[in-house]
């Protein structure tokens, strides 16, 4: 009863605080990045969310928006979703009890009532047919104003926004320049070609947050062995690939000697990931193929040799482990049976998977560096995409300024409940964790490539994901196989960009 009343508390302090800060056309001095948004040189880089801020959203004095009220007369504000699930609003117009989806619920209603629309949420289904869905209403019928905004998977939105589905964003006055700490430089600049962003990642939701990778280990198991938790190994910035191969060969036990771990039989993993973990882990170690130049144009520069060594530490690691490519589910499980020391997962699966697992203990770690060479830790991670079709265009101020006041929503109220308030609080198991998760959440980063890979011809041809395409020893082959391909499609990718600003503007 106890825990129950905190939260009915807490939800009632946000509940009062969210209808005063975003609605406010004053913004909050000393709290906004008003400078103009440059590019970095690398599509590549790590950015900690929030732009300037120490903290994602909320812990500081909340911002503004600095957008004017106005009464859009009942626009209808319609979003096109895929079963991945909507996050910008509820799919429900109620609340559910649920911290996070009732701040995302309350800030939806915030909005609502300022502007004086109305939302209508359309489900597509799976993410294929939201692409088709989009591309058919834009491209074949050029129905106006149907759709008002999409979201939805990453590369397949990348993949309509290159056919012409989408108004350019850069341009438009209800995103301030892209200046607000809501669009994180590194989400711009892993999306932008040419300084035209098409399609946008950003904090419009918590997603980007909870896609960020993190290794997730097991504290009984640990202690057990007779080990100690990694935490200062990570503070000391030791935290590498070589030490997690150290944990992963004591964690291993395979008791009859069989080559295969029984997880229902007392055996366990030392480390294990899932199908689609293979990327966040290459990307947590900074080999990245495509980088970005003064102009914001993509060009390709893999770094062969830190690509060999990541996957010949990869290839040692699974000495006693296993990546499961046939699926990207095998390594919760085995986690959730005590059966794994350690697994890379998402903050996400932690919040959905695995705090529902009875009778396991774990902790965090920020996904290890490559070795001592590199400076950073950083976190893997993607994003849903969204984008405002073009033949929505007529109605840019009201979609914009909506998606705008969401965004400030979503930064203030949010993030702060997912992260938190529920992430650190109730998800953490000790300081030490949440320290941890500290460093995940400052290192998140995205990638070009991975954004790109199909229209730069796959993940094959992209190398957006080099532990599932070839092996230690035969990166440099690999690469020569590949590397004309990919540089071809890179420049049918800048010109298909220089072709879009004549379609849509």
């Amino acid at each position: 009863m106890k825990i129950r009343i905190v939260g009915v508390l807490l939800l009632l302090a946000m509940l009062i605080s969210v209808m005063a800060a975003c609605g406010s056309t004053t913004p909050t001095p000393g709290k906004e990045t008003d400078k103009e948004q440059t590019t970095s040189k690398s599509g590549e880089t790590s950015s900690q969310p929030g732009g300037e801020t120490e903290t994602v959203g909320g812990s500081q004095e909340d911002l503004s928006d600095g957008l004017a009220d106005e009464d859009f007369n009942e626009y209808l504000f319609t979003v096109l979703y895929s079963n991945r699930g909507l996050m910008v609003l509820n799919e429900v117009d109620d609340f559910t009890g649920d911290l996070i989806e009732d701040a995302i619920y309350e800030g939806a209603q915030a909005v609502k009532e300022r502007f004086n629309v109305v939302y209508e949420r359309i489900n597509a289904g799976g993410d294929q047919e939201l692409s088709n869905r989009l591309s058919n209403s834009v491209l074949t019928s050029g129905t106006v104003d149907e759709f008002s905004m999409t979201i939805g998977h990453d590369f397949l939105t990348v993949s309509n926004a290159m056919k012409g589905c989408y108004a350019d964003l850069t341009d438009v006055p209800a995103f301030h320049n892209l200046s607000k700490p809501w669009w994180p430089e590194n989400n711009i600049n892993s999306i932008s070609v040419g300084g035209r962003l098409y399609v946008a990642s950003s904090y419009a939701s918590y997603s980007p947050l909870a896609a960020a990778g993190a290794i997730v280990f097991n504290k009984k198991i640990i202690h057990d062995l007779g080990l100690e938790a990694p935490y200062q190994t990570v503070r000391d910035g030791d935290w590498t690939m070589e030490e997690l191969l150290n944990y992963a060969e004591d964690g291993y036990q395979d008791l009859d000697k069989d080559g295969t771990i029984n997880i229902n039989g007392g055996e366990v993993y030392g480390f294990a990931i899932g199908r689609e973990c293979g990327y966040t882990f290459q990307r947590s170690v900074d080999v990245v193929p495509i980088f970005k130049d003064e102009n914001d144009m993509p060009y390709f520069n893999l770094d062969v040799a830190r690509a060999d060594e990541f996957l010949s530490n990869l290839d040692s690691i699974f000495e006693y482990g296993k990546f499961f490519l046939e699926d990207n589910n095998s390594h919760n499980v085995a986690f959730g049976a005590n059966a794994a020391l350690m697994i890379q997962t998402s903050l996400n699966t932690v919040l959905k998977t695995i705090r529902n697992f009875e009778g396991v203990t774990y902790g965090f770690l920020p996904m290890p560096k490559l070795n001592d060479e590199q400076e950073k830790y950083i976190s893997g991670s993607t994003d849903m995409l969204w984008g405002i079709p073009q033949t929505s265009s007529g109605h840019m101020k009201e979609i914009s300024t909506v998606i705008e006041a969401l965004s400030c929503q979503c930064y203030n109220y949010v993030l702060p409940a997912f992260y938190e308030s529920t992430m650190k609080s109730k998800l953490s198991d000790s300081e030490e964790d949440v320290e941890m998760l500290d460093i995940v959440r400052d290192s998140t980063a995205l990638s070009f490539a991975y954004f790109y890979s199909r229209a730069l011809g796959g993940t094959e041809v992209c190398m957006a994901d080099l532990p599932r395409n070839t092996k230690a020893g035969e990166v440099s082959s690999y690469v020569s196989a590949n590397q004309t391909a990919l540089e071809e499609n890179l420049a049918i990718l800048v010109e298909q960009y220089q072709q879009l600003q004549e379609l849509v503007g």
